[in-house]
This record gives structure tokens, sequence and C-alpha cells, in this order.
């Protein structure tokens, strides 16, 4: 930003002006403050078609728009424990763990259910098989007194 700007000027001023103005490098166009405008971040005025804002809402936008850099993350110990391993490989064990914990019930009931159906096979093969001898007669037995009926006695 440049230094040099009476911030605390109230005059509306174009956008492009105030893009000029406020950001003599570049980077900022009249473009981008609309934007900012549209996302509620920019107060700005439209007395007619053009849209005007002042140096001084341009400097809250900007202080609205400031970005805090997260803290730091705290490092890992480089000495490893009594194991040998450093926190980062204990959590990840542990967490191995935690998910093949999670996973055990759900392959032990899948497991289970195969198996009781492994042990019905046979009895539905052979109910399914009765099912069709059956179905079978009834068709024999049927054509059977068709034909008994169409013939002169």
């Amino acid at each position: 930003m440049n230094e040099s700007i009476d911030w605390t000027d109230e005059t509306l001023r174009p956008l492009d002006e105030l893009a000029r103005l406020a950001f003599p490098h570049g980077g900022v166009t009249a473009d981008t403050l609309k934007r900012r405008a549209r996302q509620g971040k920019l107060a700005v005025y439209r007395p007619g078609k053009a849209y005007l804002a002042s140096l001084s809402g341009v400097r809250l936008m900007i202080d609205k728009t400031r970005v805090v850099p997260e803290r730091a993350p705290r490092p890992t110990p480089a000495v490893p424990n009594s194991l040998g391993l450093t926190e980062l490989d204990l959590s990840r064990r542990a967490l191995d763990h935690a998910l093949e914990e999670l996973g055990r019930p759900a392959k032990e009931a899948k497991r289970l259910r195969d198996e009781e159906r492994a042990r019905a096979a046979p009895a539905y093969r052979l109910e399914m098989q009765e099912r069709r001898r059956e179905c079978a007669r009834n068709k024999y037995h049927q054509k059977k007194a068709e034909r008994g009926k169409g013939a002169p006695k």
C-alpha cells in the first residue's frame, strides 16, 4: 500500500480511480473492488450507474480481508521413546489399531452370515429341486387330463 495516501478521505470516487490510488503497483482493479462490494467487504454507493466508494472504505476492506497466519505446529521430538518410535509413528499405529478394531465386528458378522448360507445351501438346493419336480408333475397330469377329455369314449 502507498503510505502517502490519506486513508481517512471520505470523498466518493469511482472504483477504477480508487484502484489506481490505493494500489498503484497493480494487482487490484475496479472489478476486484466490485467483487469485494458484492461479498459485503467494501461499502459502495451507486447514485447512478457507476459504483462509488471512499479511500476510508477501501482501508476498512483491506482490514476485513486481512489473513492472519495460523500458529506454527508443535515440532515433534526427534528423540524416540522407549520403543524406538517417534510420537508420529506411535499415533499412526494407534490409529491403525483403532481402525482395525472398528472393522473387526463387521468382518466377523460377514463370516457368520457366509457360514450360515453355506450350511443352508444344500437344503435350499433340495427344496428348489423338489419344487421343480412338483411343477413338472403338475404339468404332466394337466396335459394327461386334457388329452383324456379330448379323446372319444
